[in-house]
């Protein structure tokens, strides 16, 4: 829409460039392109939305567009995204945002200790609750610029294209380029380092004792893969329902069960939910997904919601059914470590006195 390109093309092209940096640079080239892309959207975000209340006729539009919009605009839940289905992702976003998808897992393992952890998670929540207000006024009020726009998901790049001067676009343009990188990339260097140091050590003897060199080049191998495979996905996109399916049905139902064992094998109350229960739990959820979308071809609601609740389910059921077995060691060890918090060099300094 911005720049004329196919979508393969505009896919290739930031799946390579994210694949070069992502493959040098690691977890530090993933965090500076997120930090950069924030302040982008961030500016062109801003302005987008100054501009359209000013062609609105300023800050009472805020509240005033809502009668000028088609009735139906004003609805809460229109066609498949109703009352359940909003609660069914409120419940996946809840598991995804605190650590249940892996890349922002890793944002939390990245902090110094839980002090800060828990600032990050509590400034990250505020932000969601102020920034898509702002992000998306502009869209709500496109239907009073554009009113027989064909495709509605385009309203965005068509206003930004009608509002914004030339080098606005190319910083709008700039933002959406870098947040795409920054997810893609962001994944990859989570999932390569699970795969390297969690998964292939107890797959392969031959892994257990790489050499840092050796580890690096697992992990590279391990993000190229990735990467490669998440721009065949992205140009088959079609094949899964297009953008909005893979972002709003596939990830929604496929996190949930991911999310589970990661977020819930944390807490003491379900110490006793072992491999088992975490593997049977992923499966059980997987299948279940795969049961309401070519099986039972069941509402949006349900194909999202009842995977996370089926993991949920054989997770506890599980972990109740082997509530008298003697936990190992190193999970007592684990728990009893998890139920602390290292303190960070400034409260040392606070009560020590030294640096």
């Amino acid at each position: 829409m911005f720049t004329g390109l196919p979508l393969s093309v505009g896919i290739l092209i930031s799946g390579g460039v994210s694949l070069i940096y992502s493959t040098i640079g690691g977890l530090w080239a993933d965090a500076l392109t997120d930090f950069a892309q924030f302040v982008i959207q961030f500016v062109a975000g801003i302005a987008m939305f100054v501009i359209v209340l000013a062609k609105l006729g300023g800050i009472g539009a805020i509240g005033g567009i809502w009668a000028k919009l088609p009735p139906n605009h004003s609805h809460l839940f229109d066609g498949p995204y109703t009352f359940w289905f909003v609660v069914a992702y409120l419940l996946i976003d809840f598991l995804s945002y605190n650590g249940g998808t892996w890349n922002l897992a890793q944002r939390y393992l990245a902090s110094p200790n839980g002090k800060e952890a828990r600032k990050a998670a509590i400034l990250s929540g505020f932000l969601y609750l102020l920034w898509p207000l702002i992000l998306f006024f502009p869209m709500w009020a496109a239907p009073l610029f554009f009113p027989h726009l064909a495709k509605p998901d385009q309203s965005y790049a068509l206003m930004a294209r009608t509002f914004l001067p030339p080098g606005l676009v190319g910083l709008v343009l700039a933002g959406m380029f870098s947040h795409t990188m920054a997810m893609t990339t962001s994944d990859a260097n989570a999932i390569s380092s699970v795969v390297t140091r969690d998964i292939l050590p107890r797959l392969s003897a031959r892994t257990r004792n790489l050499s840092p060199r050796g580890a690096l080049v697992a992990a590279r191998t391990t993000t190229l893969v990735f990467v490669l495979l998440t721009m065949l996905v992205a140009v088959e996109q079609n094949a899964f329902g297009g953008v909005l399916g893979l972002i709003i049905t596939w990830f929604g139902a496929l996190v949930g069960p991911i999310s589970i064992a990661m977020l819930f094998g944390l807490l003491p109350a379900y110490r006793h939910s072992g491999p088992a229960a975490a593997i049977v739990s992923l499966v059980g959820g997987v299948v279940m997904f795969a049961l309401d979308k070519y099986a039972f071809h069941v509402s949006t609601a349900a194909t999202v919601g009842l995977p996370v609740l089926v993991s949920l389910i054989l997770y506890i059921a599980i972990g109740w059914f082997s509530r008298n077995r003697a936990l190992k060691p190193e999970v007592a060890q684990m728990m009893e470590a998890l139920s602390q918090d290292v303190p960070s060099p400034s409260d040392t300094y606070a009560t020590t006195g030294r640096g």
